[in-house]
């Protein structure tokens, strides 16, 4: 005896399906993950980033602050007030030693004589 089956078409495999849809599911559920903790660590950075700027602001303002400090100790009266006690003079017109231009003869006059 014959069975006839009629418009036998492609039979979908429901495990199959499942299983394609499974794993779909699970590879946007990672992918999500994946793009908060992306975000989670983009906005970490952002942050560091801020403290940094903000930390180098501080110390820039630090540095300005000892540069004036030191120009002010340096120029003026404070430093012939530094330099007094010590016995140090400022000199309007120095003198420095003369090296000679012949190549063969080129010491220093202090150390010939």
């Amino acid at each position: 005896m014959t069975f006839i089956q009629p418009n036998k078409k492609f039979k979908f495999n429901a495990s199959l399906v499942n299983l394609v849809l499974g794993v779909l599911v699970v590879g946007v559920a990672a992918g999500v993950f994946g793009m908060v903790a992306f975000y989670n660590s983009t906005v970490n950075l952002s942050h560091d980033i801020a403290t940094a700027k903000a930390e180098l602001d501080s110390i820039g303002a630090q540095n300005t602050t000892l540069n004036n400090e030191i120009l002010a100790a340096t120029t003026g009266a404070q430093f012939t007030n530094l330099a007094g006690p010590d016995g140090l003079v400022a000199v309007s017109n120095p003198q420095y030693f003369q090296e000679s231009q012949d190549p063969q003869t080129k010491q220093w006059q202090l150390a010939s004589q």
